[in-house]
């Protein structure tokens, strides 16, 4: 995925839930978006196309709650109940657009009662 299809990707899934998308950085190789939820929690999304790096992010309270990263096209979850754990089971290691993880997260949030 180059930086224009996951800035689209992103744009595309947030406006479902009327969230705001926020460029943060852009350079030739990377991009970070943000989508806040809340005033304490947001998601963000990391690309690097060069490294083919992606880092999916759940914060709250100025900490990662449940994330996906890949590097090099290996994939791997941090749980929400344990985000500093790298699942690598069948599901943990499923590549995941950034359409699917935000399902995810908000899953999560409505679970926990965040929204």
């Amino acid at each position: 995925m180059n930086l224009d299809e996951i800035i689209e990707c992103v744009e595309s899934a947030s406006a479902e839930y009327s969230l705001k998308v926020d460029i943060l950085a852009r350079t030739k190789n990377a991009v970070k978006i943000r989508l806040k939820i809340s005033q304490i929690i947001f998601v963000q999304f990391y690309h690097h196309q060069k490294s083919n790096t992606y880092n999916y992010v759940l914060v709250g309270w100025n900490r990662r709650l449940y994330g996906r990263d890949s590097v090099g096209n290996k994939w791997h979850r941090h749980p929400y109940h344990n985000p500093q754990e790298h699942d690598i089971s069948r599901e943990g290691v499923s590549k995941v657009t950034p359409s699917e993880f935000l399902e995810e997260v908000l899953e999560i949030l409505k679970e926990e009662k965040l929204i």
